[in-house]
């Protein structure tokens, strides 16, 4: 009982500033995951075009992004960018390098989703007087984006978890202030508090997925 009370006065303690950590862990999760959508829609043409070389390069560029870790990805951008005379603030590196990977994942899903739509469907817009932009806008994008609610949801999640990553650039998140807490008051009971705010946030996130996943597995 005494553990609790001591638990609950610690997070009374704390709790604003966690607040602010809270604050932006959750900007840089909602910026990352709005540009990584945009940024996979950007690649999506260009990942199914049928000109020679450029549907490569975009896989080329999936692939290593996919396979190389997000840390190294920030550290690049965030030292880099700097020497190509683009300096860019520590939280909008970290959404940019966040977003770009993301996407990544993001354009293959996208890619799977259209592909799975039928050949017929495509037949029915071209007899419907449709041309190869309007059928896709109109006809093929909106039944594959049905099939990737689910998906979208599960990779928001492993995105929320990859937002940890820019408190190695000086970013004030959570994760961050977190561990200055546990540095200077050597309140390591900060960190418990932490996981349980990730636990939470991740764990609507899933029951959104589940739904979705429910609600749109007889359309798909």
């Amino acid at each position: 009982m005494e553990s609790l009370h001591a638990s609950l006065a610690l997070l009374l303690r704390l709790l604003p500033r966690l607040t602010d950590g809270i604050l932006v862990t959750l900007e840089v999760a909602v910026l990352a995951f709005g540009w990584a959508v945009l940024w996979a829609l950007i690649l999506l043409p260009l990942r199914l075009s049928s000109v020679p070389g450029v549907a490569l390069a975009v896989r080329a560029y999936v692939e290593a992004l996919r396979n190389t870790p997000l840390l190294l990805q920030i550290y690049l951008l965030y030292f880099g960018l700097p020497l190509l005379s683009l300096p860019l603030s520590a939280m909008a590196t970290g959404v940019l390098a966040i977003g770009l990977q993301h996407g990544a994942y993001l354009v293959e899903i996208f890619r799977g989703a259209v592909g799975a739509i039928s050949r017929d469907q495509r037949d029915a817009a071209t007899a419907l007087g449709f041309g190869p932009f309007g059928a896709f806008c109109l006809i093929i994008f909106p039944q594959a984006l049905i099939r990737v609610l689910a998906p979208l949801t599960n990779q928001a999640i492993v995105l929320v978890k990859d937002t940890t990553l820019v408190s190695a650039i000086s970013v004030m998140d959570l994760t961050l202030i977190g561990k200055l807490i546990v540095e200077r008051s050597a309140a390591s009971d900060a960190f418990v508090i932490i996981a349980v705010f990730y636990l939470g946030l991740t764990s609507v996130l899933g029951f959104a997925h589940r739904v979705v996943e429910r609600r749109y597995a007889r359309r798909v």
